[in-house]
């Protein structure tokens, strides 16, 4: 036998102090009508009161204290071996951290929009490994295919457009190495869920795309900005904003591609979606990620105990209602002898 809570075995040094109170509560009202009447009195007004039901009253209301409490100690007795198994898909978050995530036309700018739904994403994720790939000009491994999602929301608190030094919007960079980061031997089991605006002109998205899919990754895009565009800004050393310009002298506006990542997503077996601010594409992508394959990622056996609180507490019960419904008069059998005898 194991208890599942044996702290609470600290609670029965209060059944002494009950029986303390009990004394003590007795002899109280025993001085109390003392107090009105003398002593032969009294034992006429009491003679009805049996003082041995009394005292089985409190028995019974000690006992029922003290089964009570070790039902609370959870006794468990009776055990079985079951084996826990974690099984789910790997995702491989793949944000764009360009500069061009700095635009303003999401509140409070898209790449704060993304690395929020990006959050919000893992707390619909049930049980999937989680990795993450940063990418602007370059591409970079964040964060591997990990289980900790704490890990992978420490990761973003860290990121920050303009990160890496080399700019531009390399997707198709970022889509390979993300295809990478998978396990080799699997053939399934494989997500890529992309937060960018989609402009790329110089790492062939289309093709890596094509690529990831050969083995089996699937990918789902998630657009961040509008069609109309918006400035980019740029934070000045005297702690003004200016915005960026070509080498014209010209302002710059970013848009959003929303061609390019429909394409990238329709090649995969994947779906597009512009980010919203309800956010129920997310709830989407987290379904259709749910409805796939799984592999196991880990199993692990333990010892599973049947718990028994049922047995004190019943028999708590019991000594509860007896107390309940014991009377403390003493029965008597009075044989009628006439009215005035």
């Amino acid at each position: 036998m194991r208890f599942s809570s044996p702290e609470t075995f600290w609670f029965l040094l209060l059944i002494p102090l009950l029986c303390v109170f009990f004394a003590w509560a007795t002899l109280a009202r025993r001085k109390a009508l003392l107090r009105f009447v003398r002593l032969p009195l009294a034992e006429k007004l009491t003679r009805d009161l049996s003082r041995r039901r009394q005292f089985g009253k409190y028995v019974f209301l000690g006992m029922g204290t003290t089964w009570a409490l070790l039902a609370l100690c959870g006794p468990q007795f009776g055990a079985k071996l079951e084996m826990a198994q974690r099984k789910g898909v790997d995702v491989v978050l793949v944000l764009d951290v360009s500069r061009s995530m700095l635009a303003e036309d999401l509140k409070p700018s898209r790449l704060a929009r993304a690395k929020q739904q990006i959050r919000e994403l893992i707390d619909l994720l049930q049980g999937d490994r989680v990795g993450l790939v940063v990418f602007a000009g370059q591409a970079f491994v964040q964060c591997p295919l990990t289980l900790d999602y704490g890990a992978v929301d420490m990761f973003l608190d860290v990121l920050d457009a303009g990160m890496i030094p080399v700019q531009g919007t390399a997707i198709g960079d970022a889509l390979r190495l993300a295809t990478r980061s998978f396990d080799a031997e699997d053939e399934q089991h494989k997500v890529v869920v992309l937060f960018t605006d989609g402009e790329d002109h110089i790492s062939e998205p289309l093709a890596a795309a094509r690529d990831a899919a050969e083995q089996g990754v699937h990918v789902f895009a998630i657009g961040l900005g509008t069609s109309g565009g918006e400035l980019i800004p740029e934070m000045q050393q005297g702690g003004g904003t200016s915005y960026h310009k070509d080498q014209r002298g010209n302002y710059v506006k970013t848009r959003l591609d929303e061609t390019t990542l429909k394409e990238i997503a329709l090649s995969t077996n994947g779906d597009y979606f512009r980010s919203s601010l309800g956010g129920q594409e997310l709830v989407e992508i987290s379904e259709q990620i749910a409805q796939m394959d799984q592999k196991e990622f880990s199993s692990t056996r333990f010892t599973q105990y049947e718990e028994r609180f049922q047995f004190p507490l019943f028999i708590a019960l019991c000594c509860f209602f007896i107390e309940a419904f014991l009377g403390d008069k003493r029965a008597r059998n009075v044989e009628w002898k006439g009215r005035f005898e």
